[in-house]
């Protein structure tokens, strides 16, 4: 990692929406056989490692971006790979800064289609958030803190990134998700990300100490969500 080769204040920048692109462009530049994330599922992954009580150095978590734990490593040519580590630390700090400011997240999500490159609406469209859900399981699974937590509240907010898993990857929680499906259902994907982010906060506020009552009223800006 060679963050201390660049200026602190820019790694304190937020990311543009060009470069959401380029992060996940970049991702998909890394071999096949490593089973990168792409951007939704890392953000998800970055999501997981801001809530945990204990911060895990960049060193650690980094490389599990890049490649799954039981695929080929691989990282790109400089500077790209440079470039590559830089986004994904400016977007670890800004999901940290907006959690300590008690501002909901904005994930990333990419508009999903059907098979004929339509459009999906409506609750269909909720699928995009699986990568998401994947990689914040990818996180909580490695690091203690959130999965093991006996606290009420985290246990009940984790169930709300949850019922986003594919199916896949949903295991155990497929009845908890299917008894959410039928009593709190969501109409849409901005429903679902308002949602999953008030989970989030929920969670932030123990894991984290990031209490609510200091910022009350800061909703989620629907036209400026991260939909690609």
């Amino acid at each position: 990692m060679r963050f201390s080769m660049m200026a602190s204040h820019s790694l304190n920048r937020a990311l543009k929406d060009d470069e959401f692109v380029e992060l996940d462009e970049l991702l998909a530049q890394l071999d096949e056989d490593s089973l990168a994330m792409d951007a939704s599922q890392a953000d998800g992954f970055l999501t997981a490692l801001c809530l945990l009580p204990q911060e895990v150095p960049p060193t650690e978590w980094m490389p599990l971006i890049f490649c799954a734990p039981t695929a080929k490593p691989s990282v790109l040519k400089e500077p790209l790979q440079t470039r590559l580590e830089e986004l994904l630390y400016r977007r670890y700090r800004e999901i940290n800064h907006r959690l300590a400011q008690r501002q909901p997240i904005d994930p990333i999500v990419f508009d999903p289609e059907d098979d004929n490159g339509e459009p999906l609406t409506g609750e269909d469209e909720i699928v995009a958030l699986q990568p998401f859900a994947s990689g914040f399981l990818t996180a909580a699974q490695k690091w203690s803190g959130l999965l093991d937590s006996d606290n009420p509240e985290v246990t009940s907010a984790l169930v709300g990134v949850w019922r986003h898993l594919p199916e896949e990857e949903i295991g155990d929680f497929a009845s908890v998700r299917d008894e959410l499906l039928s009593e709190s259902p969501l109409e849409n994907l901005d429903d679902a990300i308002e949602d999953i982010a008030i989970c989030i906060k929920q969670i932030a506020s123990v894991t984290r100490g990031f209490s609510d009552d200091k910022k009350q009223g800061q909703g989620i800006n629907r036209s400026s969500r991260r939909r690609h």
